[in-house]
């Protein structure tokens, strides 16, 4: 009777453990959801708005496509999760 008990402690201990992973999964899951949720808000508002002005007649491409905005952002090289600027003299990162 005794391996009977074990052989279903362990079942159940498994599956509990796998219970706890999707909880934890959907935690993480539920987070993200969130952030792109409340992303996607922003974007549909901001979306509206520029709508609601070129109704009005305004130039929305002119304004959303200013000289500053067309201007690279990103002119370094990318190194792992961050972008190195180069340095004058410097020619490590080749």
């Amino acid at each position: 009777m005794g391996s009977l008990i074990g052989e279903l402690e362990e079942r159940r201990a498994a599956v509990q453990a796998r219970v706890d992973e999707l909880e934890r999964r959907i935690v993480v899951l539920t987070g993200r959801l969130e952030a792109e949720r409340s992303r996607l808000e922003r974007l549909t508002v901001t979306r509206e708005t520029l709508d609601e002005l070129a109704a009005e007649g305004v130039d929305v491409d002119s304004v959303a496509g200013a000289p500053a905005a067309r201007e690279p952002v990103n002119v370094g090289q990318v190194v792992g999760v961050q972008t190195v600027m180069p340095w004058p003299g410097f020619d490590i990162i080749r």
